[in-house]
């Protein structure tokens, strides 16, 4: 059977061999399963845990979850992937990963989602900035700046693309970046205006090097974050663990931050 196909300069699965991949990835899923239940057999704590989780989620949310993890599975090792939204989202799907945690995205039949409102999603700017003294700016006022964009897979760009389309703007970016921290870096220097939750720039934020700037628009103030696993996966003791105290801790920090009645 023909597995390979070349199309120009690449080659692909053909149809029999994106079955016998998706076979072997449903045998792993299987075998995946048997083991966690022998782990619920013998009450086994060392094994390995991956969390595919995006930038800012780490030290501001996750971190905080993994101190009483640690504690209640000291052997467990802990592997973290960083990834853009799709990507955390492929990583579960695919099993790569037992947990996921990343800005909100789209609907996938395959993942089990649980959705709470994320930090401000804003516009970032250096205190040198001429709007850095505003503390709401229309998306308008940012027609002639500099702007630094992130790959279309990032869920920060998706909801920066989404207010664009509705203000049906044309925007000229300057810089396309594929990390957080370098976007912050190009912005904190003065070159442009960077956009993201306030987590995702907390450090930057807390010294000084960059102001945050609310964008007055109904898709910012819908950004949100989610955690995520594969539907019909039957996870370890130690990841399920994980799971229910990463939910309580964004549920938390959701409580924290919405709007109290009156305001």
């Amino acid at each position: 059977m023909v597995l390979l196909e070349r199309r120009g300069r690449r080659a692909v699965l053909t149809e029999i061999g994106l079955s016998l991949v998706e076979h072997f990835r449903e045998s792993c899923r299987r075998d995946a399963d048997m083991l966690a239940q022998l782990e619920d057999f013998r009450s086994l704590r060392r094994g390995r845990l991956g969390i595919g989780v995006g930038e800012g989620f780490v030290e501001n949310l996750l971190a905080t979850v993994l101190e009483g993890f640690s504690l209640q599975f000291p052997d467990i090792v802990v592997e973290l992937r960083s990834g853009a939204t799709s990507e955390i989202i492929a990583m579960v799907r695919n099993d790569d990963v037992d947990l996921g945690l990343c800005a909100g995205g789209g609907s996938d039949p395959a993942i089990r989602s649980r959705t709470f409102r994320a930090a401000q999603f804003c516009a970032l700017v250096s205190p040198r900035h001429a709007l850095a003294g505003e503390r709401r700016i229309r998306f308008e006022q940012l027609r002639d700046q500099r702007l630094i964009f992130m790959p279309e897979r990032f869920g920060a760009q998706q909801y920066l693309d989404a207010i664009i389309r509705a203000e049906r703007l044309n925007l000229t970016l300057s810089y396309r970046c594929d990390l957080f921290s370098a976007a912050q870096a190009i912005a904190a220097a003065g070159l442009g205006v960077a956009f993201m939750s306030t987590d995702a720039a907390r450090q930057y934020l807390e010294a000084g090097r960059l102001v945050a700037l609310e964008l007055e628009h109904p898709i910012a103030r819908e950004f949100s974050s989610q955690a995520i696993r594969r539907v019909g996966r039957r996870l370890s003791p130690a990841a399920e663990f994980l799971w229910r105290h990463l939910v309580e801790a964004m549920q938390r920090r959701w409580a924290a931050t919405s709007p109290k009645q009156g305001e």
